[in-house]
């Protein structure tokens, strides 16, 4: 429940060469927040694949994944162009597309191909009929601009469809104290290294700085009583630790990582509660 937080692995700057954007991947990679990406991805998978077919993802479009991670939009993608279509990931984590490569071919999707790079690395996108992204403009200095290059280099009529997260909103009911610090740490990372932390909001006006005009759809995961989402956010809290405590924001000990979960449960103290995970905006756009 972070954003990404939570952001898929590698996603971190579509400007920037691989170094640097992987620099600006504040979740690290790590094996750990690699798994918590798989799990991330099947929070959110049904709610990814509503937003990209309103997007106007379908059979027969050749499409790229920036920023593909472990593969969970890449395998949702590539189901939706099927095999009349294809898919193309990038990424600059290379242990992220061995993942991704590993769940693509388990799942039988041949039409698709990943490959190392960033946005930057692409010289011309004329070919792609849409161009799609999870989670990765939260960690850009300057979506617009990134956004703008996209643009210039993709042809008349193609789509650009982008999904982030509105951190923020992100609550549990009735109110925990500790959820809510938890919560706070990870959107106080965002704030002070100067990123948008409901860039969720911010894609109509980030687009429109584009020379774009979008369409938008906002959805949330609701769960009662559900342990699993406790997990996702001690989980994305471990990712962001080493920043939450390199930015002065609290100590390994208020962290308390090892009792984090214990804690958590006991503040609930019955199944009466309800989570409600950041909302997903999706917005897209056919370029000018």
């Amino acid at each position: 429940m972070s954003n990404p937080p939570l952001s898929e692995a590698g996603t971190a700057t579509v400007e920037d060469q691989d170094g640097k954007a992987r620099a600006n991947y504040v979740l690290g990679h790590s094996d750990q927040e690699l798994e918590r990406l798989g799990s991330q991805g099947a929070l959110f998978s049904g709610l990814t694949r509503d937003l990209l077919v309103r997007a106007g993802l379908k059979k027969g479009m050749q499409v790229l994944d920036v920023g593909c991670g472990v593969g969970d939009v890449s395998l949702i993608a590539a189901d939706l162009v099927s095999q009349s279509g294809s898919l193309k990931g990038i990424d600059p984590a290379a242990e992220a597309l061995a993942i991704a490569r590993m769940r693509l071919d388990a799942d039988g999707k041949s039409w698709a191909s990943l490959s190392p790079g960033t946005l930057e690395s692409l010289e011309d996108c004329s070919r792609f009929d849409a161009v799609i992204g999870r989670f990765i403009l939260i960690h850009l200095a300057n979506p617009a601009e990134a956004l703008s290059r996209l643009r210039d280099r993709l042809r008349t009529g193609a789509i650009i469809s982008f999904i982030e997260f509105d951190l923020s909103t992100a609550a549990v009911y009735p109110p925990l104290t500790l959820f809510q610090q938890c919560l706070g740490w990870i959107c106080e990372v965002y704030r002070r290294i100067g990123r948008q932390i409901d860039m969720g909001v911010a894609l109509f006006s980030t687009f429109r700085a584009a020379g774009l005009t979008p369409q938008m759809a906002g959805l949330t995961r609701i769960t009662a009583a559900d342990e699993a989402a406790m997990d996702f956010l001690i989980d994305s809290v471990r990712s962001m630790l080493p920043a939450i405590v390199k930015l002065g924001i609290a100590t390994e000990e208020i962290v308390g990582l090892d009792t984090l979960r214990q804690r958590l449960l006991e503040e609930v103290a019955s199944d009466e509660y309800c989570v409600f995970y950041p909302r997903l905006v999706g917005a897209w756009a056919t370029v000018p």
